[in-house]
């Protein structure tokens, strides 16, 4: 569960440096150039801090698929697989199972 906070963090961490950025943008087109640079600031560490924890998930979720990937492969057994059928009884009725 700690993990997924983690992610989640960082989702919210990116989405924060997003409107960071907007908000230098207007504060450009206002000339208040001195507040727009604290929102630079913070909008440039919100992004790393939310780009860690996310790659930090997704790499996490690619060793996994490496290891499924490797347990198939170890597991098979080279057999054919068949699909299982249902047997179909034309000849059964309601009747007998009454």
């Amino acid at each position: 569960m700690i993990k997924q906070t983690r992610f989640y963090l960082g989702l919210m961490l990116i989405v924060q440096s997003v409107s960071c950025f907007f908000l230098v943008i207007c504060y450009l087109f206002k000339d208040k150039k001195n507040t727009a640079g604290p929102f630079t600031a913070l909008g440039i560490v919100s992004a790393i801090a939310g780009g860690f924890l996310i790659a930090e998930k997704v790499k996490e979720r690619f060793e996994d698929e490496l290891i499924l990937e490797a347990m198939s492969e170890i597991c098979d057994d080279g057999l054919v697989h068949h699909a299982h059928e249902i047997p179909v009884d034309d000849t059964a009725d309601e009747a007998e199972f009454n």
